[in-house]
């Protein structure tokens, strides 16, 4: 069984995925930046790793996380936060966790974007954005790493059907964040797409199926 970071574990990405981890038998590191959240990073079969990724430097982060087989950044600053923290968050938390990575060695990297990442956005509310994430997948397909960009589309809470879309026509779409959970899941264990974005929405393929193909 493999030992996973996930950046960013609070979120609902986040906790999904460490419990589609935890169910399999494996061991998952959960960075948060709240104490007051490790409670419910722990329900989730998480061990809770508190440390601000926004003050901390790639080598304090990956000190924090210690010897683990892969890492997933799934962090962000959240709709409700300014431009400045879009950049401190979704782009230099991204670029923080590469440096980390690199640090202790570890080849397999997943990172949630979005659909559409590398189009300007059309709506100015979502520049700053748009912005960070360009540059964290940009910084991502630099990188050595054994990396995978995972852009789903709009995110919906549906029960996850384990049935996806992956194209890389795809322009829009829904996407379970169930289902983009246990796509992260399999990516960073027994399933992986090395240096690939994978642009997926809710479909009617199996996600083992779909990555095959």
């Amino acid at each position: 069984m493999s030992t996973i970071a996930i950046i960013g574990g609070h979120g609902k990405v986040g906790l999904l995925t460490s419990r589609e981890l935890a169910s399999s038998g494996h061991s998952v590191r959960s960075v948060i930046r709240n104490p007051e959240h490790a409670a419910e990073v722990e329900a989730s079969g998480a061990e809770a790793v508190v440390l601000d990724i926004e003050r901390a430097t790639p080598s304090e982060l990956a000190d924090a996380l210690g010897p683990v087989d892969a890492v997933i950044f799934t962090a962000g600053a959240g709709g409700g936060s300014g431009d400045a923290r879009k950049e401190t968050v979704d782009h230099q938390g991204a670029l923080k966790t590469i440096g980390a990575a690199s640090e202790l060695g570890v080849r397999r990297f997943a990172i949630v974007s979005y659909l559409g990442a590398d189009e300007p956005a059309a709506d100015p509310a979502m520049a700053a954005y748009q912005r960070a994430k360009h540059a964290a997948d940009d910084a991502v397909r630099a990188s050595s790493l054994d990396w995978t960009i995972v852009r789903p589309g709009h995110l919906n809470d549906d029960a996850p059907t384990r049935r996806v879309t992956i194209d890389d026509a795809l322009t829009e779409g829904t996407t379970s964040r169930g289902n983009v959970a246990a796509l992260l899941a399999l990516l960073v264990t027994d399933a992986p797409a090395p240096r690939r974005v994978l642009n997926v929405v809710d479909g009617d393929t199996d996600l083992r199926e779909a990555l095959a193909r």
